[in-house]
């Protein structure tokens, strides 16, 4: 009886390990087998110019319908999923929530929890994670100019991803001079029209042409902010190129280059501005921000 006893106890413990173990697995998304520039270019494709889709959302749903498969999840999949957070009212698209689609696909209490988990541990997964430490230069000057940007993006309809790239990319991390010294982040320049302080620093017009010229000059980083997004919306050109028409980053990236924002190109004369804002984009998931601002 004792021995009898004692198997019983055994299975029972055994069972209780392997739950344990089996659950935690669930529990643990298999980051290793993600592949997040496909997430990223499939669901970009299906936001198209309607609204930003969060890829990390369909990443987490496909990954818990797919048990933790990630190598399994279809393109089919992955656009299908996409196209369910997206929704049409009045003529113009919107974001559903995900508490909606995990409603929608009949999802259990036991598969939206792990939905949700999902999402949690992809909250710093991205395509360049050395640089991602919230201690990191580079998602502490994200973090110092998100705020800002969110509030240029409902004012002047600037996406925030685009208004980060451009600061990132114009003031090099926020390390040239004029951003540490006077926090023009985009290297606006004092023209006749603008009636604040300014700084007179070297620049280089052209490849061997080094002149003087005049600086826009804030009292901090925000203000910079706006007046870029001011100075977008008060010059015609880039309405007319489609700036302000633009509800995706790709699409408003496009619209910056043609409107002729930067002439950068490549040794091939083909221009590169808008390739440059949308790899800083995606390499920082900065798309997220205008899916969490763009969902109702």
């Amino acid at each position: 009886m004792k021995n009898k006893g004692f198997v019983a106890l055994m299975i029972m413990l055994i069972t209780i390990i392997y739950a344990m173990i089996t659950n935690y697995s669930l529990k643990e998304i298999n980051k290793n087998e993600i592949d997040n520039s496909k997430f990223i270019e499939l669901v970009d494709e299906v936001s198209e110019n309607k609204v930003q889709i969060n890829w990390k959302y369909v990443a987490a749903i496909t990954g818990v319908m797919e048990k933790n498969n990630f190598e399994d999840i279809t393109t089919k999949e992955i656009k299908e999923v996409s196209k369910q957070f997206l929704q049409k009212k009045n003529g113009k698209y919107e974001l559903k929530s995900v508490d909606k689609i995990l409603e929608e696909l009949n999802f259990n209490n036991k598969q939206k929890n792990l939905t949700y988990e999902y999402i949690n541990q992809l909250k710093d997964f991205r395509l360049m994670p050395q640089r991602l430490n919230s201690n990191s230069h580079y998602m502490k000057f994200i973090n110092s100019i998100k705020d800002d940007a969110i509030k240029n993006y409902k004012k002047y309809k600037v996406l925030p991803s685009i208004t980060i790239a451009q600061g990132i990319l114009e003031s090099g991390w926020g390390k040239s001079k004029l951003a540490k010294d006077y926090n023009n982040l985009f290297g606006i320049k004092a023209d006749r029209y603008w009636k604040g302080d300014y700084v007179v620093l070297e620049t280089r017009e052209f490849q061997n042409n080094t002149i003087n010229g005049k600086f826009r000059k804030y009292e901090k980083a925000g203000d910079s902010i706006s007046d870029h997004a001011k100075f977008l919306a008060e010059n015609n050109r880039y309405e007319k190129s489609g700036v302000f028409d633009a509800n995706t980053y790709i699409y408003q990236a496009k619209a910056l280059q043609n409107g002729g924002y930067s002439t950068d190109t490549n040794e091939k004369g083909e221009k590169v501005y808008a390739q440059r804002l949308i790899e800083i984009i995606r390499q920082y998931n900065l798309q997220i921000i205008d899916s969490e601002v763009q969902t109702n």
